[in-house]
């Protein structure tokens, strides 16, 4: 494996730096990232991932177990019902490894859209499905609101209907209460001392990846050389984990933040991962790196490092090409190869210890998530207010038509009646070193995804800025934390939309509809007094008609 750096200016750590820093974080060493005593006892109990490389070998055996026993008993699909990192792992693993030959079909269901809920009931067969319930602290909102839902549908169709679900999270979460009291299948209790988002490599990964039929053995040899690469006995030449970090701390001081993932085809689902872990774990305190995952062709802005990782065995010449362009052009260029997916067991480490790192470096915890809170508080204001779906937010109307209907701060506003005009004047705020997402609370799907895409590349283009796309609320759990605490360099366009099927929370005085409704109205009050610059888009009618629409127009 070949470690290579092109165009940047910071020096590679020497050996010796390399081994004291190893040595501090496999010793865990928690004044490694505060000075307090209270937050380096709360950062102790989060360092339980430096140990699941060792944790997870011995549960393999239960795990293949438990996969080949549902599959005898007759179950052909499983739904995943998480969020952040409950959710982000099984989906790299299933759209990257696919299911295997007799294995279970995984669906990876983590928005609160109510169209995208009723698309994979409607994909799936109810009773051959297993219900995968997933929440480290088991009171996740959208994982118990999506639970209800169907444990519901199930209750009236089968008399046993806790046979479908199981369970994974912390012991003694209300979670583990339910499964008992609903009699679940099985319960699984994953290390207390591992946060969501590097639980990869424990239940929260590696259940979903035994019921596809992935060599797990496999999947976690390759992590445990990669934590083995790691240690302060290892050549500290091949600790690519601290290199990575030290570099991309050091690339941000320089103003480098805006972390770019170039992804062999075959590796693209990982940068979604990635993306979660580098965000929440760095966009805190002012700071933070701002991943950019699946960028746009030929982006070249002044304030990116680029990250590429490819496979041996997918070559892949057009990453080569660009590759070389941007280290031709003098952009920080890191890059190295891996053998083939397998491998992304590795990764998983890989990348958890360099955001360690980073860090580390820039002086913040990576272990919290200071204000991923306040979004759920706001949420639970909306969803008080809320009346017939309309959206309690702080904001004016600015423009109105057919199409789109545009909600911002009054400084947006345009009297001309040109239907971009509020963005237009959002635009004029734009500075340089500044980054545009796009926080879609709309249902997921491919037309959707491409005509995002298509707005996404138009307003990069028009902006000057680098883009990022983000699918609501499952980014209130990823990004969302970067939004929030890191930088005042984000610009936010905000899309919502009306539903053809809504659908009823059981239990709850509002339905799934209302819940995104106050998602969004939530966290656009929380952007709003952190004095973040964000516009609404509430679109009408189909969403796909409306996003072309809206495209035509730019």
């Amino acid at each position: 494996m070949r470690f290579t750096t092109r165009a940047i200016a910071t020096e590679r750590l020497e050996a010796p730096s390399v081994v004291q820093i190893a040595g501090r974080i496999w010793r865990k060493d928690a004044s490694l990232w505060s000075t307090h005593a209270d937050v380096q006892r709360r950062i102790l109990n989060r360092l339980g991932w430096l140990d699941a490389v060792n944790w997870t070998p011995p549960s393999i055996e239960r795990l293949n177990l438990f996969a080949n026993q549902v599959r005898e008993d007759g179950f052909t699909n499983a739904v995943l019902l998480g969020m952040g990192g409950s959710s982000l792992a099984p989906e790299v693993l299933s759209r990257t490894f696919g299911s295997a030959p007799g294995y279970l079909q995984l669906e990876v269901l983590d928005t609160t859209a109510p169209d995208a809920i009723h698309a994979v009931e409607n994909k799936v067969s109810l009773p051959s499905t297993l219900f995968i319930v997933s929440s480290k602290s088991g009171t996740t909102t959208e994982t118990m609101s999506l639970f209800e839902y169907f444990y519901h549908r199930l209750e009236a169709e089968k008399p046993t209907p806790g046979e479908h679900f199981i369970a994974i999270t912390d012991a003694g979460t209300s979670l583990q209460q339910l499964a008992e009291q609903r009699h679940f299948r099985d319960c699984f209790l994953a290390p207390a001392d591992v946060g969501g988002r590097y639980s990869a490599l424990t239940y929260f990964g590696m259940l979903p990846a035994a019921l596809l039929g992935i060599d797990l053995e496999a999947l976690v040899s390759t992590a445990v050389n990669a934590a083995d690469s790691t240690k302060p006995t290892a050549d500290p030449a091949e600790n690519i984990a601290i290199h990575l970090g030290a570099t991309l701390a050091d690339l941000a001081r320089d103003g480098r933040d805006k972390l770019t993932l170039l992804l062999s085809p075959c590796l693209a689902p990982l940068g979604a991962w990635i993306e979660q872990l580098i965000a929440e774990s760095t966009g805190k305190e002012g700071q933070g790196l701002v991943p950019v995952n699946n960028p746009i062709p030929g982006s070249n802005h002044a304030d990116q490092a680029f990250v590429s990782i490819t496979t041996a065995a997918e070559q892949d010449r057009e990453i080569a090409r660009e590759l070389d362009r941007l280290g031709e052009l003098g952009h920080p260029v890191i890059h190295w190869s891996i053998n083939d997916v397998t491998e992304l067991g590795g990764e998983f480490f890989r990348w958890e210890f360099a955001t360690a790192v980073v860090a580390y470096k820039l002086g913040i915890n990576p272990f919290d998530e200071p204000d991923v809170a306040d979004a759920k508080m706001a949420t639970n204001s909306s969803l008080e207010t809320l009346n017939s779906g309309t959206l309690a937010t702080d904001a004016s109307t600015l423009y109105h038509d057919d199409v789109c209907e545009w909600f911002g701060d009054k400084r947006y506003q345009d009297t001309s009646g040109d239907p971009i005009g509020p963005l237009k004047k959002l635009a004029a705020e734009v500075r340089p070193g500044d980054f545009l997402a796009i926080l879609a609370y709309l249902p997921p799907s491919p037309g959707v995804d491409s005509r995002l895409y298509v707005i996404r590349r138009l307003l990069q283009e028009r902006f000057g800025i680098v883009t990022c796309l983000a699918y609501g609320p499952r980014y209130l759990h990823s990004s969302g934390q970067l939004h929030k605490g890191g930088p005042n360099s984000g610009v936010y366009l905000q899309f919502t939309s009306e539903t053809e099927h809504d659908l009823p929370i059981p239990g709850q005085g509002y339905s799934f509809q209302q819940l995104i409704t106050a998602q969004a109205a939530g966290d656009f009050n929380v952007l709003t007094r952190r004095r973040r610059r964000i516009l609404r888009a509430h679109l009408r009618g189909s969403v796909v008609a409306a996003l072309e629409a809206l495209s035509d127009v730019l």
